[in-house]
């Protein structure tokens, strides 16, 4: 028998060093979680007439069946895993398509909704990216060059440049409903488009899912032909010079749309080539630089052993919780006390809002299982009902245990009172107790994550600005790279890009969880609100001149445009300098930056005035060298103009930070 002192310490230890896996990522949390319910199960265990020792085999004998489970079913179906994972990305990106389209074209009343569901959603994508990366270049390098890998791969690579694509579709998003406010047949050509992406999508994301044969797009440029059919009646109704903007600012969007509709078209084909086991080869020596590595040494053990740690001071959280439960526990001499440890281990996470949000789902979950139970209970007196209610009930609550924990909490009581009905006499006991356990679990959570070492987002949000600034920064320098180098993207680009939107896909999933803390803790939130609005427009509109430079013939670089992009990045400089020591130190003349400013616009009157001088002299079709010209001055002249803006209103914004 243990010592009461030493069995105290010993549990306090072992809450602990579990809860200290999360400094190793994600796998770590997972591998801590598993020592966290086999803690609460050995309370279980106490009551069970069998001996130690065999207690301890047949724990060992089920984890090794499900290891050998586990790996089986790997083997067989892990293709299928990787499909669906795949699917529920292009699914995503389909409703971030979807509710772009919304807010482009249809002005709905609830825009400010559709931004916050449209942030959500980057989110959710950037996850899903994370993911691919590490199931598709992780496999090929443990598995070699299979065929279905690589299709996948391409098909998430295709995936990958839509959802570039899709960032950059609503920079303009007010300029488009200005011009073309009484112009909307115009438009319907490009809508049609866009809507039929979004269709063919889902179609593709739903033949991955169900493994079924898709229809293959022929060779279909009927869309570009009504496209240029609409520009042509906005041309006549509107008049030229006037309409020139709008044209220019059309046909950027009919561009991105085309090659929108060009990679779905070769992302379907890749499938449907999947379908036919045709082969394909993708030899790509840099898969490791996509895959975010986790560094699994004792030394990142010892770094996180302080409070400057939020994984220290959660594991001191959770075992000070654990320790008052236990307590609690043994003061109400509950039958099944370990249940409010149980409820800890399920509710108490690093921060306050998934804390809170957790408890909720949990006393709603257990409220509403153990009442629906009571009523089987009531109603019929038969095991046999119980013992068949609990196989698809448990399948229910162990199915929604990741996407939904409240319908999760709610299946899972019901099965543990069906089950407890089926061994003991005392069911309205059972009932009563689950349902007091879980709140008394609840509450002492709650109270550990608001008062014990509260790690408040509020205080770590300058990390998350910071580092989602300096991927930001890097992207932009390797669309300028691009501009000047005139080469197709290269690793140096993809990788830039990847770190930008998980950086900003991070730093909004720190602002939504600033958001669900105690107003009390949200200092200065409407200028964190800002900050985050202006990197994720400088981050949309980036994309938009990467986008653009990838897909057209430019020029070679200005003076004016090499200032322009000198002065943006020393803009984001500074608002990095301002974080660090609430002072900005690198300065430049801002009268450069409006002569450049103005000589881009000059350059581009030019432009015009030659237009203007051939349709004078009766030339009216545009060359193609010349509309290139045209857009290019149009585009990336407004770009720098706006992106310069951007990183100016960041430094006066970060300063009340």
């Amino acid at each position: 028998m243990w010592h009461p002192t030493a069995f105290l310490v010993f549990f306090a230890f072992a809450c602990f060093s579990v809860a200290m896996f999360a400094v190793y990522g994600f796998r770590g949390s997972m591998v801590g979680f598993s020592g966290q319910m086999a803690i609460v199960m050995s309370f279980a265990l106490q009551k069970s007439v069998i001996p130690l020792p065999e207690q301890l085999l047949l724990i060992a004998g089920g984890g090794f069946w499900y290891l050998l489970l586990a790996g089986v079913s790997h083997r067989i179906f892990e293709n299928k895993n990787t499909a669906l994972n795949l699917a529920d990305c292009i699914e995503s990106t389909a409703e971030y398509l979807k509710i772009n389209y919304q807010l482009l074209w249809n002005d709905p009343e609830n825009a400010m909704e559709l931004e916050q569901k449209l942030l959500k959603k980057q989110i959710e994508i950037n996850t899903q990216h994370e993911l691919l990366r590490e199931l598709l270049y992780k496999d090929r390098k443990t598995q070699g060059q299979s065929n279905q890998t690589n299709r996948y791969l391409l098909i998430f690579i295709e995936i990958l440049d839509i959802y570039e694509l899709s960032l950059a579709a609503g920079v303009e998003r007010e300029l488009v409903k200005d011009i073309f406010a009484t112009h909307q047949k115009a438009l319907k050509p490009v809508k049609d488009l866009s809507a039929k992406s979004i269709v063919h999508l889902y179609a593709l994301a739903e033949a991955l899912q169900n493994g079924e044969e898709l229809q293959l797009l022929q060779e279909d440029y009927s869309h570009l032909e009504a496209c240029e059919a609409g520009l042509g009646e906005y041309v006549n109704e509107v008049g030229l010079p006037a309409a020139r903007e709008g044209v220019l600012l059309l046909r950027n969007i009919i561009d991105a749309e085309s090659k929108k509709w060009q990679k779905i078209t070769i992302a379907k084909r890749v499938y449907g080539r999947l379908l036919e086991n045709g082969s394909v080869t993708t030899n790509r020596a840099d898969r490791k630089l996509f895959i975010t590595t986790q560094d699994y040494s004792f030394k990142t053990l010892r770094e996180n052993l302080s409070f400057e740690s939020g994984t220290f001071k959660h594991a001191l959280r959770f075992t000070t919780a654990m320790l008052i439960g236990y307590f609690t526990g043994q003061f109400l001499q509950h039958q099944n006390a370990y249940w409010i440890l149980l409820t800890i281990s399920v509710i108490l996470r690093p921060n306050f809002g998934l804390t809170k949000q957790r408890a909720v789902h949990r006393i709603f979950g257990t409220l509403l299982g153990a009442a629906i139970g009571f009523v089987i209970v009531y109603v019929t007196d038969s095991r046999l009902v119980y013992g068949l209610l609990a196989i698809p009930v448990t399948f229910i609550g162990f199915s929604f245990l990741q996407k939904n924990y409240k319908i999760a909490a709610t299946f899972i009581t019901l099965v543990v009172v069906l089950l407890y009905s089926l061994l003991v006499d005392k069911t309205y006991e059972i009932i009563l107790y689950r349902v007091v356990d879980t709140l008394v679990g609840a509450v002492i959570s709650f109270l550990a994550i608001y008062l014990l070492w509260p790690s408040w987002e509020g205080k770590n949000i300058k990390t998350s600005i910071s580092k989602s600034l300096e991927s930001v920064a890097e992207y932009f320098r390797e669309i300028d790279r691009l501009y000047h180098t005139k080469s197709v993207p290269d690793t140096g680009y993809r990788l830039s890009r990847k770190r930008a939107f998980i950086d900003t896909g991070n730093l909004l999933a720190a602002f939504q969880r600033l958001t669900e803390e105690p107003k009390s803790q949200r200092d200065h939130v409407s200028q964190v609100q800002a900050i985050v609005v202006l990197i994720q427009t400088f981050l949309n509109a980036t994309a938009a001149m990467g986008t653009y430079i990838q897909n057209h013939e430019t020029t070679p670089a200005s003076e004016a445009y090499e200032t322009m992009m000198r002065h943006i990045l020393l803009n984001l400089q500074n608002v990095q300098e301002i974080l660090r020591t609430g002072e900005e130190t690198t300065m430049h003349d801002t009268g450069e930056t409006e002569d450049a400013s103005k000589i881009l616009e000059d350059k581009y009157k030019k432009l015009e005035e030659v237009r203007a001088e051939e349709l004078s002299q009766g030339f009216v079709p545009l060359k193609p060298e010349m509309r290139n010209r045209l857009q290019e001055g149009k585009l990336i002249t407004e770009q720098l103009k706006w992106l310069y803006g951007l990183s100016d209103s960041m430094k006066q914004v970060v300063v009340y930070l």
